[in-house]
């Protein structure tokens, strides 16, 4: 009898699993048909179909072209994003499964199942990191929030990577706490799949490594590199140069939004000086946090980790919007933090943080608010993420604390 419920359970699990995954797919099967978009999935995918059938490099021309075709029909005009390949060759070849795939809809429903997998997997390893478990009408609307809110729907349309990247980070600090650290090196090898968005976290977590003498991870990113790197240049030796090139050419377009040109489109006069007076001020803090963060544990490195997603657009680097995604667990700290400090205030606190973010990056989306993404974002997430880091290791003493803890 036991045995006769045990096959009758995984069988409803398996037809379970196969229904949402079936509905899934016809659904981005029809969205991807009607609504265009997908252009971070097209480079790559593109990139390595052109080489893997007619044995060009995919940072070639021809292959630069025939991108250019699929996402603007035609060549680029000046100041448009020439879309280039600027993943190297070593991480470009996880592209090769979808490669095979000649149907642009199939391939790019199939990777909207992927990332949307991903970002439900981001959701659930940043409450684990965060050693917080919500209730579960709380979890449900968490998910809405994460599932709907701007960069997470940019970042599905366009089919951005960095959900994936974000993904690797988190479950790498988990595997961090449990010691597996082989696996944690191996997984933030992987994250470095878009180095625009991701490069300064990778820092942070080197710095760490080497603080805490953790050389198992270290031994699990080389290698992991050492075997992508080298099957890389067995397939294509000479991919490095071009895939400089590419990388320089697409910063090299002016197309990519970043504070430099918000503050200079402002005031023309000063506002590069002021955009150096803010990457400044942003490497400054970030120098000073990776210094915080050596010895430290895990719990701490996340945090850290959080903060300098959140710092990276005020650097200056040329950054989009759908990167922002790439902050999600830091939003979920902070709303965290303050449920577990403040409980029904907190609560109520963490839902008008929800609703203000979620409502003021779609009005920046919809007028086309540069400066909402790449500046005050960014700013009111650190400034958030500081209040977690004071108000987590100080007694309370705001009244709100009280009213909190008389509660």
């Amino acid at each position: 009898m036991r045995n006769a419920r045990t096959f009758f359970n995984i069988l409803f699990l398996v037809f379970f699993t196969v229904a949402i995954f079936g509905g899934l797919f016809f659904a981005d099967l029809a969205f991807a048909q009607r609504v265009p978009g997908g252009a971070d999935f097209i480079v790559p995918w593109k990139g390595m179909q052109d080489f893997m059938l007619q044995g060009v490099t995919p940072y070639g021309e021809k292959t630069t072209l025939n991108i250019q075709n699929i996402i603007y029909k035609r060549t680029p005009l000046a100041g448009q994003y020439p879309y280039q390949v600027n993943i190297p060759l070593f991480l470009l070849v996880f592209f090769l499964p979808l490669s095979w795939i000649r149907d642009l809809v199939i391939a790019r429903a199939i990777w909207m199942i992927i990332i949307e997998v991903g970002l439900f997997g981001v959701v659930l390893a940043s409450l684990r990191l965060t050693r917080w478990k919500p209730h579960w009408l709380f979890f449900i609307l968490i998910l809405i929030f994460c599932l709907f809110w701007q960069p997470s729907v940019s970042a599905l349309v366009s089919g951005t990577s960095v959900i994936l990247q974000a993904l690797l980070f988190c479950i790498a600090l988990r595997s961090l706490e449990l010691g597996t650290d082989e696996l944690a090196g191996g997984l933030l090898a992987l994250s470095l799949l878009n180095i625009e968005a991701t490069g300064f976290v990778f820092l942070t977590t080197l710095i760490w490594i080497f603080s805490t003498q953790r050389w198992r991870v270290l031994g699990g990113i080389g290698m992991m590199l050492a075997i992508l790197f080298g099957l890389s240049l067995i397939l294509l030796p000479s991919w490095i140069l071009p895939f400089f090139g590419s990388v320089i050419s697409n910063w090299k377009s002016g197309a990519m939004p970043s504070t430099y040109a918000l503050f200079e489109g402002w005031l023309p006069g000063i506002g590069r000086r002021l955009a150096q007076i803010l990457a400044i001020g942003a490497l400054t803090i970030l120098f000073l946090e990776w210094r915080s963060v050596r010895g430290q544990d895990v719990r701490w490195l996340f945090w850290t980790i959080c903060l300098t997603a959140a710092l990276t657009p005020l650097t200056g680097i040329p950054y989009f919007s759908n990167w922002l995604v790439f902050t999600l667990p830091g939003m979920l700290l902070v709303i965290s933090i303050m449920v577990q400090r403040w409980r029904l205030l907190g609560f109520i606190s963490s839902v008008i943080v929800m609703v203000c973010a979620f409502l003021g990056l779609w009005a920046a989306q919809i007028n086309g608010i540069t400066s909402g993404f790449i500046l005050f974002y960014p700013l009111l997430l650190t400034l958030f993420l500081y209040w977690v880091r004071w108000g987590a290791v100080r007694q309370p003493r705001l009244w709100a604390d009280e009213i909190a803890l008389r509660g």
